[in-house]
């Protein structure tokens, strides 16, 4: 029997150690690593390519990019975020980041082994406690700024938090490993996307709306 990979990730060795304690005891998981940052969560991903990653939603202030991330470089991947009941603002941050599951960290341990099978054949998870939010949500509507960002790729917002950060074209494709034609295509893309006419308009939107933190994930993906 094939025997389903699984990478957990939390900053509290304490969470690390229940869940894995759990998972290992269950005939067709393995449990291949653990990891307390995002740099970690990478570096993981890409050396042993779990099956499923089970991520603290407030990982190391970045896990919502990291998530990001990880859809992109391996689309195959499944995402699990684990959540508290106030943190309400992940659950819409997380769908967005294209996570598989949403959990509630006070799941228990029959519940989680179930979710983590049906996410690992292809289906989406939610909890219940988890999808009536997300239908009040739906049902209010988001507001425009969310609208806004939900326009750009992983990868455009990235580039987006770089140019706030004032970085040329020339040096982000050098951070992303990438062509300064394609950069230039990219930068492009965004104003059009976002109907700004230059980069300091579209600067200034990355900065009033926290935009900033998907540079940490660039840098930490491609290991500057």
């Amino acid at each position: 029997m094939e025997k389903i990979k699984i990478l957990i990730a939390d900053s509290h060795e304490v969470m690390r150690l229940g869940i894995s304690f759990i998972l290992k005891r269950t005939e067709d998981f393995e449990v291949i690593g653990e990891a307390a940052t995002c740099g970690e969560v990478i570096q993981k991903a890409d050396n042993s390519k779990p099956d499923v990653i089970i991520m603290d939603v407030k990982l190391d202030g970045c896990a919502i990019d990291v998530c990001r991330l990880i859809k992109e470089k391996h689309p195959g991947m499944k995402v699990i975020m684990l959540i508290s009941p106030a943190e309400d603002e992940g659950i819409f941050d997380a769908i967005s980041a294209g996570a598989d599951g949403l959990l509630p960290k006070q799941i228990k341990s029959e519940e989680l082994t179930n979710s983590i099978r049906m996410v690992s054949k292809g289906n989406s998870m939610l909890d219940p406690s988890i999808t009536s939010k997300v239908m009040n949500r739906f049902r209010k509507g988001f507001s425009n700024q969310e609208r806004k960002e939900a326009l750009l790729n992983p990868q455009e917002r990235r580039i987006l938090a770089l140019i706030a950060e004032g970085k040329t074209n020339k040096e982000i494709a050098q951070m992303l490993m990438l062509s300064n034609n394609t950069i230039k295509n990219y930068v492009s893309g965004i104003l059009s996307k976002l109907n700004f006419s230059n980069r300091a308009e579209a600067a200034a939107y990355a900065v009033k709306n926290n935009l900033m933190r998907y540079s940490k994930v660039a840098s930490e993906g491609h290991g500057n």
